[in-house]
């Protein structure tokens, strides 16, 4: 489901979607290496997801998802705040 509509059915014509190899005029190749990135984190995040979910009460896995967590939402903020400019 992921994959189906989060990645390969995007609202726009995004390159790599089924809309982006209908209505872009690059070659199918090039619409595709793009999947050679978003596939495996996809994939990675779904299984990591499935192994939290089955198994609640792994302590650590709660700590660092929540650690990971804090950090892709921080680090954003911190590189618009050191910007020089």
């Amino acid at each position: 489901m992921l994959i189906g509509l989060g990645i390969l059915n995007t609202f726009a014509a995004a390159p790599g979607s089924i809309e982006g190899m209908i209505y872009r005029t690059g070659l199918p190749q090039y619409e595709v290496i793009g999947w050679l990135e978003v596939m495996p984190q996809a994939l990675l995040l779904s299984a990591l997801l499935c192994f939290w979910v089955n198994r609640p009460g792994q302590k650590w896995l709660n700590w660092t998802l929540g650690i990971s967590f804090f950090v892709v939402m921080v680090l954003p903020v911190l590189g618009l705040l050191a910007r020089k400019g």
